[in-house]
Order: structure tokens, then sequence, then C-alpha cells
């Protein structure tokens, strides 16, 4: 019957909530493994992980949004990885789900104090699963506070059988 999918173990999910607050958005998104993850699959969510860090620290108050891409996009490059990137490594949230300045290469708009923005590196790789997780987090005067809490680590996101 169309419309009905039966997960397995081994499945990769990506899961998405929203939860909008006062009329502004926010975004959180988990990467799922329905059962014991494979070496391939646990190596991936901790690079993804890893892609997250990397522009976490990257955004900060004074640099051009495509600063953030940029040097994501060289891990990506420097893990070998480029072939499954897809997307931007973010962008702004508040009053619309996805809504400028990007953190994109094309996208010069200089990063500032109370803007807000979802990081969200990703990883799509062929005949084993999408791998993306992001975050809500606020641009303060030191750097990034991150606004949404939930776990990351591959344990925590594995999925019984």
């Amino acid at each position: 019957m169309a419309g009905h999918v039966a997960f397995r173990a081994g499945d990769v999910l990506i899961s998405e909530a929203r939860a909008p607050i006062r009329g502004y958005d926010s975004e959180l998104e988990r990467t799922l493994i329905i059962g014991r993850p494979s070496d391939e699959q646990r190596r991936l969510f901790e690079q993804m992980l890893y892609l997250g860090e990397v522009a976490r620290r990257a955004l900060r108050p004074g640099i051009p949004c495509a600063v953030v891409d940029r040097v994501v996009r060289a891990a990506y490059a420097e893990l070998g990885l480029t072939s499954y990137w897809r997307h931007h490594a973010g962008h702004a949230i508040g009053l619309r789900y996805h809504e400028g300045p990007f953190l994109d290469i094309h996208d010069s708009t200089i990063v500032r104090p109370t803007m807000v923005f979802t990081i969200e590196p990703g990883l799509y790789v062929p005949d084993v699963g999408g791998f993306r997780y992001s975050d809500t987090a606020l641009v303060t005067e030191e750097g990034v506070e991150v606004l949404t809490y939930f776990p990351r680590d591959p344990d925590s996101l594995t999925l019984p059988a």
C-alpha cells in the first residue's frame, strides 16, 4: 500500500521538532539509528557532530555569514566528505522557519549579537543514510549560546530494533 513504510534495524532517520514560542520559531533535528549502529554509521555520526562543532566555533559576531560556511566546507574537504555535502551550514530563524541571512558562501551579511541561527551540518551518504542535526543558536557578544537542548550522542539516539 502506498505511503506505508516499514522501518528496520540499520535504518537511519532524521527527526525534526519545531516549537513556535511567542511568535518565534526554533528548530531541533537529530539523526536516529534503529538498532545497533554499524561502524560506518557510527563514524559518519561522529563526523556529523564534529562538523557541527566546527560551525558553532566559527559562528561569532563581526564576521560575514559566508565565513562560517567556508570554514565548514573546508572541514568537509579535510575529512574527505565533500561529496556528501548538500546544503549550507545553517540559516537564520525567527519569524519564519527558514529566513535570511544564511550561513552560506554567497551571503555577506555581518553576524551580529541577538541574531538567531540554526546550525545544521549534514552528511548524505548513498546506501547508508542521511546524518544531520540542527540546533537553534543565539549569537551573543562572546560567541554562541545553543538554545535547544537534546542529546547529540549516538548512544542516546539509537532506537530499539
